[in-house]
């Protein structure tokens, strides 16, 4: 099993890779900056995990540039 946190706008989520789907997304979760998950949610006392069974490169979706650092004074 992998454990991975990921964040979104909504907040933090624990997520649950079993080996077979790792094994099944090997290439896609070693190398994907921007990786899409499909799972089961699972819920309890304010923890979150989804339990993946399907990872996936997203499309259509613009990768920014890197603009280094901004200084708003």
């Amino acid at each position: 099993m992998t454990l991975m946190t990921r964040e979104d706008e909504t907040g933090f989520v624990n997520l649950v890779v079993w080996q077979q789907v790792i094994d099944q997304y090997r290439i896609i979760a070693k190398t994907e900056p921007f990786l899409g998950v499909s799972g089961k949610l699972q819920a309890k006392d304010g923890v979150m995990h989804l339990v993946a069974g399907r990872l996936w490169r997203p499309t259509g979706i613009v990768q920014p540039v890197d603009a280094g650092s901004r200084d708003f004074r």
